[in-house]
């Protein structure tokens, strides 16, 4: 087999030469690892519990959106586009993930971020950083519905862009389905480790939904392959675009659009007893943390990711595992094979942070507000001296709460100090 080549093609070689690919994407199939302390955690009868581990998918930058980008990114190198133009929130995934390949494939493929405010994190000031350090240009709106009609603009105003849907996939029933082929692409994926035994049929598969392409993918995907497993989609966003009917409309213009394509693809249609669609998760809104999000995203570090290589976040993946860790305590699912699909990155992004040592200014002006009001980090808060700053692993690290890896070398009022302000700063709703 042709390396990285999707596995989608294989099963229907017409669609290879009708729809855009590029490879980006290394270590294929992406592996299945087996949670057996989680397992033992929920005291399972006979169930066994299997991650995806799509964290790693990508040597810079793991997660979802890589698998779409195949596909979108193949139809702008097609397009000869100048660039990509998207949109999301002020801490976006898929913004940094869009800037991190237009950086890898070109110097000058240019990328365009349009973005809304989200709750402020330490998340969202790390990724605004990395978007600049990784050649992004950005731009501020207030509104998710108002930045979009702003992207608009600069795409009529600049038409050699290729306009990207956020999440890369289409919102509403409108937009390009390439995104979604990414994950139609996966389940072929999972379906032929299923076959080898690496892992047993899954009767459920857990996955956040924001713009819920990536779970029509999915869906549509296990549909078309005639497989048992329900996929449970976990509402991290408002409903206007993480709702059933934008799960059915992403899935069904998937199949019709392979479809019309190669015509031996089942005539099939996805309905919403195809997948059980979750809400309660999301909080008060869009990026909001949660107790039991956060909880869920400790949890799995303790018993399993330290040991195995990766971590969630509090945004999509740990609100996806809190829904399965309700499930697990419902005794008739204790006997089910579950997987969950991690869709974030596991990759280590310090390295590039460090690079920008926390130079905000660089920033256009708009965002230095973002860095100026609060403060997400104990080097902040107690000035820490240089030579001690650049010598700690607390430094422009990912996680907001020192006091959870690292031992302090200041004095313990210094510690104490940093310790009160920041659990007044760091809030989690109860929901």
């Amino acid at each position: 087999m042709e390396l990285g080549k999707p596995v989608l093609f294989y099963f229907y070689p017409n669609l290879e030469k009708k729809i855009p690919w590029i490879p980006l994407l290394m270590g294929l199939p992406t592996n299945l690892d087996r949670l057996t302390e989680l397992e033992n955690e929920f005291d399972l009868k006979g169930g066994e519990i299997y991650i995806k581990r799509d964290d790693k998918i990508h040597h810079i930058y793991g997660g979802n959106k890589l698998r779409k980008f195949e596909f979108i990114f193949g139809k702008v190198k097609k397009k000869k586009k100048k660039g990509v133009l998207t949109t999301g929130g002020i801490g976006t995934n898929h913004g940094l993930a869009c800037a991190i390949i237009c950086h890898e494939l070109s110097p000058t493929l240019k990328c365009q971020l349009y973005l809304f405010h989200q709750p402020l994190t330490w998340h969202v000031q790390r990724s605004l950083l990395l978007f600049n350090y990784f050649g992004a240009k950005i731009h501020l709106g207030k509104g998710d519905v108002g930045t979009f009609i702003k992207s608009l603009f600069f795409k009529v105003l600049h038409p050699r862009y290729f306009w990207m849907f956020p999440g890369g996939s289409p919102l509403f029933g409108i937009g390009s389905s390439l995104g979604t082929f990414g994950f139609v692409n996966a389940a072929f994926e999972l379906k032929k480790q299923i076959d080898q035994k690496f892992v047993p049929e899954p009767d459920a598969i857990f996955i956040a939904g924001g713009s819920v392409g990536t779970a029509a993918g999915l869906i549509a995907g296990c549909k078309l392959l005639g497989l048992k497993s329900k996929v449970h989609v976990v509402a991290v966003y408002t409903s206007l675009t993480s709702n059933p009917s934008a799960v059915m409309k992403n899935a069904n213009k998937a199949i019709k659009f392979l479809r019309k394509r190669d015509k031996s693809i089942p005539n099939i249609k996805v309905n919403e007893d195809d997948f059980v669609f979750i809400t309660g998760y999301l909080g008060s809104g869009y990026g909001i943390k949660t107790s039991r999000g956060q909880n869920a995203v400790d949890r799995v570090f303790e018993l399993e990711g330290h040991k195995k290589g990766f971590k969630l976040e509090t945004t999509y993946t740990g609100k996806a595992m809190a829904a399965l860790f309700d499930y697990l305590k419902q005794e008739e699912n204790k006997n089910k094979t579950i997987l969950f699909w991690n869709t974030y990155n596991s990759n280590d992004l310090d390295k590039y942070l460090k690079e920008t040592d926390f130079q905000y200014k660089k920033l256009p002006k708009k965002f230095h507000k973002f860095y100026e009001e609060s403060k997400f980090q104990c080097w902040q808060i107690t000035n820490c001296p240089q030579d001690i700053k650049k010598s700690c692993p607390a430094y422009l690290n990912h996680e907001y709460r020192f006091w959870k890896f690292t031992d302090c070398m200041l004095d313990e009022q210094k510690q104490r100090k940093a310790l009160e302000e920041l659990k007044n700063v760091i809030k989690l709703e109860d929901a």
